[in-house]
């Protein structure tokens, strides 16, 4: 497969977002001295995060899981391991939530709590349905401050990873969401950006250069010394990876 950095125009990258009931969410961690962050998320949509100069990661967003009815099964869950600490997030009992059907129809979204419900729908409504879907339905958009210049990790399952006015070396890796990050490229080190079935982005002064004779056909693995500072590190398995100048 072959793969390319493609430059791009700086801009917003843009992700819809729905009307929905929804819960906010607000948690402070304290972070003693000489520990190091972990950050595990699976289902939030959007993970935004920077940095600050409190002692403390903060964790503020949205949760809306059955359009509001079962936000509480979301928690985060702190665990300290050695000079690690890591938060994770559950969603308690996923497996039994109930259901949320929908149906797609000329752009319209409907959603019915029961499967007879919407096939009641389906027999007075005749016709093709652009899509059909039926799950748990879950929308969390995660905002993250971490201390400046401590060593961060992330990582996230479904979501986009976004990257702004963030100070210290950090590693983020996202299966199948993307990752966003804007880049100070004076105040950075090294720059290593990594996909496997997506395709990298940039609109860095910095050149990225790669090993043309990497033998693995789905990889991509492209690095850069920017400047002088922490390292950083950005990789989506199945997404795309944007760099982008920070203003």
């Amino acid at each position: 497969m072959k793969h390319s950095i493609i430059l791009f125009l700086a801009g917003a990258l843009l992700l819809p977002l729905g009307g929905y009931a929804q819960t906010t969410l607000q948690r402070s961690f304290p972070v003693q001295a000489g520990q190091t962050i972990a950050l595990e998320f699976d289902h939030p949509r959007l993970i935004k995060v920077s940095t600050w100069d409190k002692n403390d990661v903060a964790i503020q967003g949205t949760v809306s899981i059955n359009h509001g009815e079962h936000d509480d099964a979301f928690v985060l869950e702190p665990k300290t391991n050695g000079k690690i600490l890591t938060i994770r997030n559950e969603i308690r009992d996923l497996n039994k939530l109930p259901r949320i059907y929908t149906i797609v129809q000329g752009g319209q979204t409907m959603t019915f709590q029961t499967r007879d419900a919407m096939r009641k729908y389906q027999a007075e409504h005749p016709g093709g349905f652009e899509r059909m879907s039926e799950g748990v339905d879950i929308e969390i958009v995660l905002e993250i401050k971490v201390p400046r210049g401590i060593p961060t990790q992330i990582t996230s399952v479904y979501g986009m990873v976004e990257v702004r006015s963030f100070q210290g070396p950090i590693s983020v890796a996202s299966t199948y969401g993307g990752v966003d990050a804007a880049v100070a490229e004076k105040t950075t080190g090294q720059i290593k950006a990594e996909t496997n079935y997506g395709e990298i982005f940039s609109n860095l002064d910095t050149r990225l250069t790669g090993n043309p004779n990497d033998p693995e056909d789905f990889h991509l693995l492209v690095a850069g010394n920017a400047g002088t500072g922490p390292n950083c590190s950005f990789q989506s398995r199945y997404g795309n990876v944007y760099l982008r100048k920070a203003n």
